[in-house]
């Protein structure tokens, strides 16, 4: 936690009777955190600009699927290796965005300063909300759902490729889908920490 916080200092909760109070905690994102949280969403866009282009298009990965399948099986229908080329694309479609859904979701949890304040001010223990927000998982199939719409909108300009509005409901499908499984993998993960907390007794 020490590595997200430029600067700390001392919170009213956590004063000694006899101390003074004169400051409180001060959160400074730095270029750093960004970066380190945010490289793995730009190299994504990159990859998925990549397979935007006409090195991507249906018939080179056509030819290229069918290049491997025919040294495995040298005599393998053509139309079968078509079937099997357009299902690959569009799990690719599918899982390509989720995945970007989620990388935003972990961007912005990691670098969002209003997450770590609960934990800073609390003495123990994690709520959902330190995990897992509304806000991370909608900003995250939003970004899914903009650049697969600029991507279908570029490829409707390269002759080899079509731009379909369908591919684009597959891609917000895929990263709706992904963020469900963030939100009940967070739901495990808290289980799991309030289940390692030591359980308080009363005695009467």
């Amino acid at each position: 936690m020490s590595s997200n916080i430029s600067a700390f200092q001392q919170h009213p909760s956590n004063a000694g009777p006899e101390s003074p109070v004169k400051s409180t905690h001060v959160l400074k994102p730095s270029f750093k955190i960004f970066a380190r949280n945010w490289w793995p969403v730009l190299v994504w866009l990159g990859i998925i600009r990549l397979e935007s282009t006409q090195m991507a298009s249906s018939t080179n990965t056509w030819g290229l699927l069918y290049a491997v399948l025919s040294r495995v099986a040298p005599h393998i229908d053509p139309y079968l290796v078509g079937s099997l080329n357009e299902v690959l694309r569009k799990t690719g479609h599918f899982f390509g965005y989720g995945i970007l859904g989620v990388l935003v979701f972990y961007a912005l949890r990691n670098t969002n300063r209003g997450w770590l304040t609960p934990l800073l001010l609390r003495r123990w223990g994690l709520y959902l909300h330190d995990l897992w927000r509304m806000e991370w998982a909608l900003l995250g199939m939003m970004v899914a759902l903009m650049t697969a719409s600029f991507d279908e909108i570029h490829q409707s300009f390269i002759p080899s490729r079509t731009g379909r509005w369908q591919d684009v409901v597959l891609d917000l499908f895929g990263a709706a889908v992904l963020q469900i499984i963030v939100y009940a993998y967070s739901l495990r993960a808290l289980d799991r920490n309030r289940a390692g907390q030591p359980k308080l007794s009363s005695t009467s």
